[in-house]
C-alpha cells in the first residue's frame, strides 16, 4: 500500500492537484489504484492539543481513514502548501496528534517522502520542515522508518496540473515530478529487499 497526504483542507486544493497526480503516475507505473491510499483531507477534524488527544479505539471517519493510510502503507507521500513559508496547521497537528507510542503502526518500517507545493516561487520549506519533523519524530521515539532525501518542490503548480492532477504540458515540471515519484518508489523497494535478505533486521 501506498499513502498520499494532502494537507490542506480547503476545497479544490493546488496540494490536492499534486496528490492526484502522484496517484496518476504511480499507476502508469504499474500500481493498482486500489492499492493507493489518499484520505480526504477537506474533511479533516483533527483536534488540536487544547481539545484532548486521540485515541486509536475512539477516531472519527476522516481519524480512521489517515489511521489506515499511515498503518497499512510502505510508502508515504506527505504533501503541504506552503502558508508564509511554513506547512499547514493542519498537517503539523496531525503529526504531533498521532506522532506517540500508541500510533506506533504509522511510524514503524515506512519510507517518508515530503512535498511542499505553492501556487508561486516557493515550496521548498515546508518540505524541509517536514522532513526534519518527521526525522526528529522517529528519532526520539526509535521507530525504524526512513525520511527520503528526495523531495519535491511542486512550484506554480496551477499552471502545471488541472483539478485531476493531469499534466498542462509543462515537461520541466512533470520530469521532476516523475522522478520524484520513481526515486521513492526505488527507494521503498530497495528496503524491502534489505529487510527480506536481513531476517535479524527488524
Amino acid at each position: 500500500m501506498i499513502g498520499i497526504l494532502c494537507g490542506s483542507s480547503r476545497t479544490n486544493s493546488n496540494t490536492a492537484r499534486v496528490g492526484k497526480a502522484i496517484k496518476r503516475i504511480l499507476i502508469e507505473k504499474g500500481l493498482d489504484a486500489s492499492q493507493i491510499e489518499i484520505p480526504n483531507f477537506e474533511d479533516y477534524d483533527i483536534p488540536f492539543s487544547n481539545g484532548g488527544s486521540l485515541k486509536t479505539g475512539h477516531l472519527s471517519s476522516f481519524g480512521a481513514s489517515v489511521h489506515k493510510c499511515l498503518a497499512e502503507s510502505k510508502l508515504i507521500f506527505i504533501l503541504s502548501p506552503e502558508y508564509n513559508w511554513f506547512p499547514t496547521p493542519e498537517i503539523i497537528n496531525l503529526i504531533n496528534q498521532i506522532g506517540k507510542k500508541d500510533f506506533a503502526d504509522c511510524w514503524e518500517g515506512k519510507i517518508f517522502a515530503t512535498c511542499g507545493i505553492s501556487s508561486g516561487r516557493g515550496g521548498r520549506i515546508p518540505a524541509i520542515q517536514l522532513g526534519y519533523m518527521l526525522n526528529k519524530l522517529i528519532s526520539v521515539m526509535n521507530f525504524n522508518s526512513i525520511v527520503s532525501a528526495k523531495s519535491f518542490e511542486s512550484q506554480f503548480t496551477p499552471k502545471a496540473l488541472d483539478h485531476d492532477g493531469n499534466s498542462l504540458g509543462n515537461a520541466e515540471y512533470d520530469a521532476g515530478l516523475e522522478n520524484f515519484v520513481q526515486y521513492n518508489l526505488n527507494l521503498m523497494r530497495k528496503a524491502d529487499i534489505l529487510l527480506s535478505e536481513s531476517p535479524g533486521i527488524h
